[in-house]
């Protein structure tokens, strides 16, 4: 029995999602440390996350972190028909999983107009997300809401840094993309909680026969 099969075996449809979520998480946010360890200079080049995928001595573990992010989130997607919401999250998801192979196989070496074009797309897919799950969740959901204060935030950062020579452009993207999966598996623990809700009914008079 696999990894996967072990960890969702017995388990609902939304907490096999959940599953396949976090461990995207954890496999990306592994194989992106490995990348630095190799490559400590990412951190000071202001190419952000993206620089680690133009090397050949890093190429392999990136492209572990964004095939499994890729996998495990389009897994997760076919898991989400009965949470509330869940046509729109799995195409969302969906989208996301093309964009992130998009931005591995468009390095910005060589096609930068491709590559820009899948990464804003996909921060704008992720962004979109986050306030759909403030709207689903309600907006006193504290943790979704400062995660995604934490996205937007970070955001910003990123895009300050990004014309610039020198920076922290990787450790913003990191910031950004760590927060915005940690909110994906809110989400999806939010909505499986509203699946599995009854509706209370009101209470109706009865009518009693005398006769």
């Amino acid at each position: 029995m696999g990894l996967t099969q072990a960890l969702t075996k017995g388990r609902s449809e939304g907490d096999r999602a959940v599953v396949w979520v976090g461990f995207g998480l954890a496999l990306t946010a592994a194989m992106l440390a490995v990348c630095i360890v190799i490559t400590p200079q990412s951190l000071r080049v202001d190419d952000g996350v993206s620089y680690l995928g133009v090397h050949a001595d890093t190429i392999i573990p990136y492209a572990i972190a964004f095939l499994g992010a890729a996998y495990c989130v389009w897994r997760a997607s076919e898991l989400t028909g009965d949470l509330d919401h869940g046509w729109v999250l799995s195409r969302f998801m969906r989208v996301m999983a093309f964009q992130l192979v998009g931005l591995l196989l468009t390095p910005y070496t060589r096609n930068d107009a491709a590559h820009v074009f899948f990464g804003s797309t996909l921060f704008l897919a992720q962004l979109g997300l986050a306030g759909m799950a403030i709207t689903w969740l309600g907006g006193s959901e504290r943790q979704v809401v400062v995660l995604t204060g934490v996205m937007i935030l970070s955001g910003f950062a990123a895009a300050y840094y990004l014309p610039q020579s020198r920076g922290f452009e990787l450790q913003t993207q990191v910031i950004f993309q760590m927060s915005f999966w940690a909110l994906m598996i809110r989400l999806l623990r939010g909505l499986r909680g509203q699946s599995g809700r009854c509706v209370a009914l009101p209470d109706l008079p009865l009518e009693l026969d005398q006769g």
